[in-house]
């Protein structure tokens, strides 16, 4: 099984990359945007990031220092766009780094690109603060192989999902040159795409420099006086793949299809929060099969093989892009429920608590921007789906507000 496993690993990969390539193209499109405005004001970084990774699973191999190194290239936004003041006029750019894990043999090393947004606060000239959050792709050398790598049940997929957040205090030293320090967060999980995946969480503590080419420039203040505040329907469906198992095992298994309905409403209550209200419906060729090659059902097995959820949410929304997250509770899982009993002799708390936990969190892109308007507006979706922390699917769809 094993050497069929190997054989489809090319394939699956093509898969992945397309995939994540497809979850990325919003962060593209409005770097864009962004990167064609006929006056610019570029940022140019570089840092270096030393942490742990933290064992979160027990028998994991021993590992040192963390390191990483990073190179971001970024615009400096000024106003010019009406999300622009709306989010404190934020830095928009991509960061690449290379990262080393502290055990070579295990855990080799990676290639991260983390598109990202800097919020900054406090004069920006002088002493401030700044936030960074990104999500973006990884590549990893070395991942779980049964015969070779047994012991890295962390990743078991070439391509993965970064997940990045950081805070930095930023002191210049010269008109065109500041000094930052601060703590990072990163995070590196395939969503359950490929088993084993537990995923790796490093905190760490960074270093580095910014350059400004340019001056910074002068701001303006250009928010929307007025939006549509009216409650408005909404429809979502997606499709998402996963292994059927555990964090860690069964590890080679197939990739099943996991069908997506969301239905909702939503209201937005300032220019750039909105509020939903909704059901998610998932339908998991996975528990289908399981349960019909296990006779765990005998009568309406598609039925059983669903989980609906109701869910409330909320959306950063920035004009053609849209951060969302989104947090339920299931009011029909028979199968999850059924299984735990039938292959745990005593549940515990957690698996109980993902019995009832369905979380969302992701990204929508509007084709027409949606800061004044979210009526009749079409847009694409990518998101991660956990039950409580733990990654289930990658979810991608369509959607349409009305």
């Amino acid at each position: 099984m094993f050497v069929i496993c190997e054989q489809n690993q090319n394939q699956e990969l093509k898969k992945l990359i397309l995939y994540f390539l497809f979850a990325i193209i919003p962060f593209a499109l409005i770097h864009a945007q962004d990167s064609l405005q006929k006056k610019k004001f570029p940022v140019i970084e570089t840092a270096i990031h030393t942490g742990y990774l933290i064992k979160n699973y027990p028998h994991l191999p021993n590992s040192t220092n963390t390191f990483s190194a990073e190179i971001y290239a970024g615009i400096q936004t000024y106003g010019n766009k009406e999300w622009n003041s709306h989010f404190r006029y934020p830095q928009v750019g991509i960061s690449l780094l290379y990262n080393y894990f502290g055990n070579d043999s295990v855990f080799g090393r990676n290639i991260s690109a983390l598109p990202n947004f800097t919020f900054r606060h406090g004069k920006a000239d002088k002493f401030h603060g700044e936030l960074r959050l990104g999500l973006g792709i990884a590549y990893f050398t070395k991942i779980y192989n049964i015969r070779d790598n047994p012991t890295n049940l962390y990743i078991g997929s070439r391509l993965t999902n970064v997940s990045h957040a950081s805070y930095n205090i930023v002191k210049f030293v010269h008109p065109y040159l500041a000094i930052k320090t601060g703590i990072s967060v990163f995070h590196f999980s395939n969503g359950h795409y490929q088993l084993p995946n537990i995923g790796m969480n490093i905190p760490s503590f960074n270093l580095g420099l910014k350059y400004f080419p340019n001056k910074m420039p002068v701001i303006r203040n250009n928010k929307i006086d007025s939006f549509d505040n009216k409650w408005l329907f909404n429809a979502r469906l997606g499709i998402g793949w996963h292994e059927f198992g555990y964090s860690t095992y069964p590890a080679g298994g197939p990739k099943y299809p996991v069908y997506c309905g969301t239905f909702y409403v939503s209201k937005r209550f300032t220019a750039i929060n909105k509020l939903k209200l909704g059901l998610f419906v998932n339908y998991y060729t996975s528990f289908y099969d399981f349960i019909t090659t296990q006779e765990i059902y005998k009568n309406k097995q598609g039925l059983k093989s669903s989980v609906a959820s109701v869910f409330i949410g909320h959306e950063f929304v920035s004009g053609h892009f849209g951060f969302v997250a989104e947090a339920g509770i299931n009011i029909y899982n028979p199968f999850f429920n059924k299984f735990i009993r039938l292959y745990t002799d005593k549940p515990e708390l957690s698996s109980i608590l993902k019995s009832i936990s369905n979380n969302k969190l992701g990204f929508q892109y509007y084709p027409i921007s949606s800061l004044k308007s979210g009526h009749n507006k079409l847009y694409i979706g990518a998101y991660i789906k956990a039950n409580l922390g733990q990654a289930d699917f990658l979810e991608w769809s369509v959607g349409y507000s009305w």
